[in-house]
């Protein structure tokens, strides 16, 4: 890390077009080499650094957001289980892993996405998995730029890395952030008041807002339903048009959206989307 003047060591697993089924590890014979997990583990042990790995970066997804898993169902129906099982096999065979660091893929990511909002809810159980990881940090690729989507330019790619480094810094050097270093996500999300005609969502850190960001949020999978918001600190408040019923709520669907109409952290970092998170009565 030049920042440190410390060198080192990255190993690329990666593998285009695959699904997160397709990287876990054979418990027979964990250095397979027909297996994605298998190539990985061998070249570590080679290299004699199974116990110097210390952080895990997973940028994965864009194959799961379809209705081809291997029993025939979406990608998100076993997203959760299936992360949690792997991250099982990396603390097995690289026991002094420390740190997760997940990006939350672009909406309809290579085109993988859909008209029924499964990449909608494959980036909805991305966004949650820090939920049963303490030691997990989330980013979002919205907005990065130039943007890609599928395959980023260079320069999109060290954005990447840009906005990566702070939390390696933190987690592994020692360097206190000056404020969030991570992208804002949701925590809740309930109504103001009786009128039922305000929602206000509540982040981990501060967020900014715009109006052209308005019509990105549905409730209950309607649209247009908003029609202003305002916020102070960590909390996004949205007046509704009219009085709601509404139990979910979600912001930013796959099929309607621009990288120009993003909803902010203050930080500059785009907030991560959210899908038919529940509404508090």
């Amino acid at each position: 890390l030049a920042s440190q003047q410390v060198p080192i060591f990255i190993i690329n697993a990666a593998v285009g077009g695959t699904r997160i089924d397709q990287h876990q590890r054979n418990a027979t014979d964990p250095t397979d080499l027909t297996t994605i997990y298998g190539r990985l583990f061998w070249r570590v042990r080679h290299a004699k650094l199974t116990h110097g790995i210390r952080g895990i970066l997973w940028h994965q997804g864009e194959s799961d957001q379809g209705a081809d898993r291997p029993t025939g169902g979406y990608g998100w129906e076993t997203y959760h289980e299936l992360f949690k099982e792997m991250a099982a096999s990396w603390k097995q065979d690289f026991p002094n892993v420390k740190n997760y660091y997940v990006f939350q893929i672009w909406p309809n990511s290579c085109a993988m996405g859909g008209s029924k909002g499964s990449g909608d809810m494959l980036r909805e159980k991305q966004r949650t998995l820090p939920y049963l990881f303490s030691n997990m940090s989330i980013l979002s690729t919205l907005g990065v730029r130039p943007p890609g989507g599928c395959h980023y330019p260079l320069e999109g790619w060290a954005e990447f890395a840009h906005t990566i480094q702070p939390l390696i810094e933190r987690d592994h050097y020692g360097k206190v952030p000056t404020g969030p270093i991570s992208a804002a996500n949701l925590k809740r999300a309930y109504f103001t008041g009786d009128k039922k005609d305000v929602i206000a969502l509540e982040f981990d850190q501060p967020v900014v807002w715009s109006e052209n960001i308005v019509g990105q949020f549905y409730l209950d999978d309607e649209k247009d339903k908003v029609a202003s918001g305002s916020v102070k600190g960590n909390v996004l408040t949205l007046t509704l048009k009219e009085a709601s019923t509404a139990k979910l709520i979600t912001y930013l669907k796959e099929t309607s959206w621009s990288q120009d109409n993003l909803l902010m952290g203050a930080n500059g970092i785009a907030a991560l989307t959210f899908c038919k998170a529940p509404i508090e009565k």
